[in-house]
């Protein structure tokens, strides 16, 4: 059971730094992995760009204060599995009818997958053992 909370420790660390990247992207950060042409300055993309760090800093907030106590949140981790899998639909779906290039919006999805994923496989772990 430990490491399942490590586990989600580091995920939630990983989406808490993805939120302030986020927060604090500019035209730079782009050009940086490579997707300088996606930069738009406008003042309504940087706020919704921030808005989503904020979203995605909050959501690293909820695995870590989930992985305190697993027993007792496994109803919000099969929501949370459940969530992003629909949101890896909408992201793998957009980005390819909006024709983006595969590697800007493949990180994203494979993320939300292999979270989701993983949530599955902890909670079917966890609900084993506590039979």
């Amino acid at each position: 059971m430990r490491n399942k909370k490590i586990v989600l420790m580091i995920i939630s660390l990983m989406l808490i730094f993805g939120g302030i990247v986020r927060l604090f992207a500019n035209e730079t950060l782009f050009e940086i992995f490579g997707m300088k042409n996606l930069w738009i300055d406008h003042n309504y993309f940087i706020y919704i760009y921030k808005v989503l760090g904020a979203f995605v800093i909050l959501t690293g907030l909820m695995f870590f204060t989930i992985s305190k106590n697993l027993e007792k949140n496994l109803n919000i981790l099969n929501t949370m599995k459940i969530g992003l899998i629909i949101i890896g639909i909408v992201m793998v779906t957009s980005g390819y009818f909006i024709k983006l290039p595969f590697l800007f919006y493949a990180p994203d999805f494979i993320f939300c997958f292999v979270i989701a994923f993983y949530l599955h496989t902890n909670m079917n772990l966890t609900k084993s053992n506590e039979k």
